[in-house]
């Protein structure tokens, strides 16, 4: 059911996610549903919690303290940008659940482990002087996630090829959009 509802969800958004069309796709009923879950919102959270999971896994042991503050931000940046290529309903899913509103008048916003580090490199990166420190980290990275959004929806639509070429492009474009905030 998780996977039929993070499909139906990653096509048209959660107000897209009906009992009935998860029924349909799952090809269950509704005593399966309610045997595994209380509610459509106890499913939802469901699917955030596997996706949260996901990103953790992906996101697991890449860092690396010890290495110069722009190789751990370029690091970073193209894991996420591999990490998309093999999950991307589960990131897409976690993005917008995380940084927009699921539902009118809910903000759902939640720190997931991407957006904890790459805030705290930015920091480092200002505390060095590498970065302007005129701007708070957070909404530099508000704008490097801009970034991937932007990246993974041209992916999704073809107008970008995701290899390791582009990765290496992608990080220094979102090292400059920093730097040049």
């Amino acid at each position: 059911m998780r996977d039929a509802a993070l499909a139906i969800m990653s096509e048209g958004g959660v107000r897209a996610l009906t009992l009935p069309l998860l029924f349909e796709r799952a090809h269950t009923g509704a005593g399966t549903f309610y045997h595994y879950f209380k509610d459509r919102e106890d499913l939802i959270e469901a699917v955030f919690v596997y996706c949260y999971s996901v990103a953790v896994h992906e996101l697991a042991d890449k860092d690396d303290p010890a290495a110069p503050t722009r190789q751990r931000f370029d690091d970073l940046c193209k894991h996420m940008y591999h990490a998309y290529v093999f999950y991307p309903q589960e990131l897409n899913f976690l993005y917008w659940h995380t940084f927009g509103y699921v539902e009118p008048d809910v903000n759902c916003c939640r720190v997931i482990p991407s957006v904890m580090l790459l805030t705290g490199i930015i920091d480092t990166a200002q505390k060095e002087g590498l970065v302007r420190t005129d701007v708070a980290p957070s909404v530099m990275a508000r704008v490097v996630r801009g970034m991937v959004a932007s990246v993974f929806w041209g992916y999704e639509r073809d107008a970008y090829v995701m290899d390791e070429t582009a990765a290496e492009r992608f990080a220094a474009s979102a090292w400059r959009a920093i730097e040049e905030l």
